[in-house]
């Protein structure tokens, strides 16, 4: 007892290291990166000194390295109920962005700008990350514009990289010539770029950027000596957004290969995996059911849209929704309905999904009336609603309403695909003077514009088939005002010029006149050239040719009378019993069992002999002939019936002989088993 107690004691009177010490070795934890370490460092400076601040600080860093980020909110709520005020907010606000509270940190984060505008860069980075994963991309993209002019530090890459990101997806036109600053070091900043690029609609540029981040991502890869296996599945990404590059160019099957390849890996990110699944539903159709049945069940898994953002979410649930119409499956699809309707309230595909149902189950008032409604109650709504809602009235055979709703979209000259078939529609109606006053609008709209590049080109191409059009329909003098104004564009274009002549020549000789003198002189035109010219085939199809005037035209020859006509060289064929100097048979054009001549032929087995067994026939003969039954001619009846009708009139001239008919051919009997 003694012993052991005095050595309790000698322990008890060992000294607690000084809390200088204490924060040399929590320094010198933290540049090791041993948190854990840290940590229990940082809990012993607390017990000595509980008002630290630095501790506390240096606590709650090790908390969120180690990602344990619920723990952080506890101790951060604790300290700051302790102080009495509100402590450590930007860390609070970064620990609630990664627990997925985004609504929360973007507060917490927009009234500590309010408090302290001038605050650091860490802030403002924060929160152009916390409204791109709200869905508010136009916000982050111009945070990280400023932010991209105004700081240069050791983030400049990671900011680009993420600028990127917000530009892929709240990109617009005006944002192209931006893209080119963009710097290309990284795979992250290659395959960003490339994400813009796809939401601009330039595949692509937008595929070798994908080829040339994945050369990047290799390279950085094998510097770490990864397994190919390792290599492939950290590859994922790249390779399924390349087939998504490759999809839109209708290159279907090479981003089916890239889509199996990718699910055959198993990647370790299951959201991977979904994307793929959901593109090759899209691929297949109505084609492979089961192969799309099976990637269906990956889609539903609800722990795999964790990295999605909320667009990708609601596209991958609307596809859900179209294959379950597809597959007969109204029950499920109503509660695909409902998901939409609760996710995305504001989004166009949960009313198109509901459309899609009510239509399939052939209540086409129902979802008429539900178009209607929402584009009443938002006006500026996707140009796809209202091109759902023409369909319809379409598919009812209400055209001039289909007109009315294409014409109620906004911005209407902007979209060309609308403008055309606004056209179309009043075309058909014979309302060409709507569909001329259509074509106006969006000239005179794209004239107003910055035409620079493309949208100049937009320019020349409309107003060339506004001309076009009103040429075609006769309206010489509207034509006349387009045709003058693109060759104010382009003086030089021929087409145009001629263009023109040609329309004033039809209601002004005297500009047509002027017009011509303006085209360029013929040089090295041979001689007799302008004769060819006017006897060259006009615009109208004909298959007659015209020929020189030099040349004859031949003798049309009179057609050959009935007469003239060559006679067969052929012999005709005649019977083998014919005598040319017999009279045909007058009973020959008639069937067989018509002629008066024919027998009925006997059946076989038939005996001419009548009687008794034994009995021959000139036994019958002479039976018949002592018959007392039968009454027997006189000698004046047998002298008449030998004479007939020769006896009777001896003027008459002697019968000519007839000719016999021929006999009927019997066929050969086949063989058995002979070949045919």
């Amino acid at each position: 007892w003694f012993v052991i107690g005095e050595k309790m004691a000698a322990k008890g009177q060992r000294q607690e290291p000084s809390v200088p010490r204490l924060f040399t070795e929590l320094q010198l934890a933290g540049d090791d990166g041993e948190f854990e370490t840290g940590l229990k460092i940082a809990e012993k400076i607390l017990s000595l000194a509980p008002e630290d601040r630095e501790a506390l600080h240096c606590k709650l860093v090790c908390l969120l390295q180690l990602s344990r980020f619920q723990e952080a909110v506890k101790l951060i709520d604790s300290a700051s109920k302790k102080a009495g005020e509100k402590q450590f907010r930007f860390e609070k606000a970064y620990c609630l962005y990664r627990l997925e509270k985004y609504a929360d940190s973007h507060s917490l984060l927009e009234r500590l700008l309010h408090k302290q505008p001038q605050t650091e860069p860490r802030v403002h980075d924060l929160l152009a990350q916390v409204t791109y994963r709200l869905g508010r991309y136009s916000e982050s993209k111009a945070t990280y514009a400023s932010m991209v002019k105004e700081y240069s530090d050791d983030f400049d890459t990671e900011r680009e990289a993420n600028f990127a990101a917000a530009l892929s997806l709240g990109s617009e036109p005006d944002d192209a010539s931006f893209l080119a600053s963009l710097r290309k070091d990284s795979m992250e900043q290659c395959f960003n770029l490339a994400c813009c690029y796809l939401a601009l609609g330039r595949e692509e540029e937008a595929e070798s950027a994908l080829r040339q981040s994945e050369e990047l991502y290799r390279q950085t890869l094998e510097e770490d000596d990864l397994t190919e296996e390792e290599l492939e599945s950290e590859l994922a990404v790249v390779r399924v957004q390349l087939g998504y590059a490759l999809q839109l160019q209708d290159r279907g099957r090479e981003a089916l290969g890239l889509y199996n390849a990718v699910l055959k890996q198993k990647p370790s990110d299951v959201s991977h995996s979904v994307v793929a699944s959901n593109n090759i539903i899209v691929l297949n159709r109505d084609r492979d059911i089961f192969d799309s049945k099976k990637k269906a069940k990956v889609l539903a898994n609800e722990g795999t849209s964790k990295k999605l953002t909320r667009s990708q979410k609601l596209s991958i649930v609307y596809n859900r929704c179209l294959f379950a119409l597809q597959t007969n499956q109204l029950e499920q699809c109503r509660q695909l309905v409902g998901q939409l309707k609760e996710a995305g309230r504001e989004s166009p595909l949960a009313v198109l999904a509901e459309v899609a149902l009510l239509n399939r189950e052939r209540r086409t008032a129902a979802s008429t009336a539900l178009l209607e409604a929402h584009l009443k109650a938002k006006p500026r709504s996707e140009i796809l609603l209202y091109a759902t809602l023409a369909q319809l009235y379409l598919s009812q055979g209400n055209t001039s309403g289909a007109c009315d709703v294409l014409h109620s979209v906004p911005d209407l000259p902007r979209h060309l695909g609308v403008v055309s078939s606004l056209v179309s529609l009043h075309t058909s109606l014979g309302a060409v003077e709507a569909a001329s006053e259509t074509l106006d609008e969006a000239v005179a709209w794209w004239s107003s514009q910055q035409r620079t590049g493309p949208a100049q080109q937009v320019y020349l191409s409309l107003a060339m088939h506004s001309a076009r059009y009103k040429l075609q329909h006769r309206k010489y003098e509207a034509a006349a005002v387009v045709l003058e104004q693109l060759r104010s564009e382009s003086p030089s274009n021929l087409r145009v010029l001629a263009m023109l002549i040609s329309c004033y020549s039809r209601f002004d000789s005297e500009r047509a006149e002027e017009l011509s003198r303006t085209l360029p002189a013929l040089q090295g035109l041979p001689p007799g050239a302008v004769d060819t010219l006017e006897q060259m085939p006009s615009f109208k199809h004909t298959r007659r040719q015209l020929q020189k005037p030099e040349e004859k035209l031949p003798e049309k020859k009179e057609p050959l009378s009935r007469d003239r006509r060559r006679k067969r060289k052929r012999k005709p064929k005649l019977p083998k019993n014919y005598d040319p100097a017999a009279a045909p048979d007058p009973e020959r054009w008639l069937p067989l069992r018509e002629r008066t001549y024919y027998r009925k032929g006997r059946k076989k087995g038939f005996s001419a002999l009548r009687g008794t067994q034994g009995m021959s026939s000139a036994s019958a003969a002479l039976t018949a002939q002592l018959d007392a039954s039968k009454p027997r001619p006189t000698s004046h009846d047998a002298a008449g019936a030998g004479r007939g009708k020769d006896a009777s009139n001896p003027t008459s001239p002697k019968s000519k002989p007839q000719q016999q008919p021929r006999k009927k051919q019997q066929q050969k009997k086949k063989k058995k088993g002979g070949k045919w």
